[in-house]
């Protein structure tokens, strides 16, 4: 199981290669940038169609990639440590083991994943921003401003490079495996009829998370605009922020129904949208689940271990096995009656 000082362990190191580090990283390539900040030519060139600048805007916007990047770290770690908040026996002094009720691990694979993926994009935000002063310094006009394409692609190979580093140096946390209980089935006559309904709200975990990523999303795209940083970049800023909004929104409720027609989980806006057939399913059973742990987040997701699901809070949750061999599962309250009327229905049909 997880211990105290396995659990302490990982936090540190998460705040020094998801957190400190990366905003360190940030501060001294901004600084750099302002030293320079007489000899850069204004407007800035903050975009390139090969070697050469095609979209221009104010010096500021030369800020951008560590904007982005630092309200990348700031919802990385919001995720992170909201997810994996310190436990009583901890704030304390306590040891022992570090779990929860259900013995779920207080940390996880994916904290690790987003503290090594914050040192890379600092990496490689800090070094676009230091080359895209570069390449313009001493420029009087930056249409005259030099190839940046080298500098992006050294860019690319410290985000690939450093979020290898950032992986490997954080402890590897042995996760606890997670309960699978099959319920009794409630005998039922042929003339019978069995089913259930449900439905389940995202977390306020997940809701805080969401919204930051939202907000963070909606102020970046607000500032391209109002600082005119080019045509693509804004373009490209309002699409990400659009799908994310959407994403959001189907993703906060979903309704859950068992029949004799098997399983379907659909999102209150009508997507994403699961059917499994009866006949497709071998068995239902109910499982702990952890979404930030084991999904890496809220939503309709895929876990680290190949199953599929709507997993919006943390607790019970509805376990399908296909024909096929895959899982899918939805966290639903009540989640053990819909396993029974499920293996109900399925064992009338299969002795049938």
């Amino acid at each position: 199981m997880t211990r105290s000082s396995d659990f302490r362990r990982a936090r540190t190191a998460f705040w020094w290669v998801g957190v400190i580090i990366p905003v360190a990283l940030l501060v001294v390539s901004s600084a750099v940038v302002l030293a320079w900040w007489p000899e850069l030519p204004d407007p800035i060139a903050m975009h390139w169609s090969g070697a050469e600048p095609d979209g221009f805007g104010p010096k500021a916007t030369i800020f951008v990639p560590n904007l982005i990047g630092g309200g990348l770290i700031a919802l990385f770690a919001v995720m992170a440590l909201y997810a994996h908040r310190m436990p009583r026996e901890l704030l304390s002094g306590g040891g022992g083991v570090v779990t929860d009720a259900d013995g779920t691990p207080q940390w996880s694979q994916t904290a690790r994943f987003l503290g090594a993926t914050s040192l890379g994009l600092a990496a490689m935000m800090g070094l676009l921003t230091v080359a895209t002063g570069i390449v313009q310094r001493g420029v009087a006009d930056a249409k005259d401003a030099g190839d940046i394409g080298p500098w992006a692609l050294a860019g690319f190979g410290l985000l690939v490079v450093l979020t290898a580093v950032g992986w490997f140096v954080q402890p590897r946390v042995e996760s606890v495996p997670a309960q699978v209980v099959t319920p009794d089935a409630v005998p039922l006559a042929s003339t019978e009829r069995a089913a259930w309904f449900g439905s389940v709200t995202i977390a306020r975990s997940g809701q805080i998370v969401l919204a930051i990523g939202v907000l963070v999303s909606l102020g970046a795209t607000v500032f391209m605009i109002a600082a005119d940083a080019g045509a693509f970049s804004t373009i490209m800023m309002i699409a990400v922020t659009l799908f994310l909004i959407v994403a959001v929104a189907s993703s906060l409720v979903f309704r859950v129904r068992v029949d004799e027609r098997g399983l379907r989980v659909r999102s209150l806006i009508g997507w994403p949208h699961t059917r499994i057939a009866l006949a497709d399913i071998t068995q239902a059973a109910v499982a702990q689940i952890d979404p930030f742990a084991e999904f890496g987040g809220w939503g309709w997701r895929l876990g680290l271990d190949g199953r599929r699901g709507v997993v919006l809070r943390k607790g019970e949750a509805l376990q399908v096995t296909r024909s096929t061999g895959r899982t899918f599962v939805v966290t639903v309250d009540g989640a053990a009656d819909a396993a029974a009327v499920l293996e109900s229905l399925r064992t009338r049909t299969t002795m049938h």
